[in-house]
């Protein structure tokens, strides 16, 4: 009950968010390549780090190019 506020505020933000793309105020891009992404709204301890070195590993080993793209760390 303690958060019902915030994931209403949550709900009604991205409520919001979908509106505008769907009206196109906000556009998708598409890039040439593949894209995986990683994460979540947690902020830490989920294992992400971890898991994008072994993926980006598994890959390389696969012969494939792989770049990883980080919004910085305690930014």
């Amino acid at each position: 009950m303690f958060l019902w506020p915030l994931g209403f505020f949550y709900w009604l933000l991205i409520f919001w968010r979908n509106f505008f793309y769907n009206l196109g105020f906000f556009v998708s891009r598409k890039l040439p390549c593949k894209v995986v992404s990683i994460g979540n709204l947690s902020v830490g301890g989920t294992g992400k780090t971890p898991f994008v070195l072994f993926l980006a590993n598994t890959l390389k080993a696969k012969g494939l190019n792989v770049v990883v793209l980080s919004r910085g760390y305690k930014r």
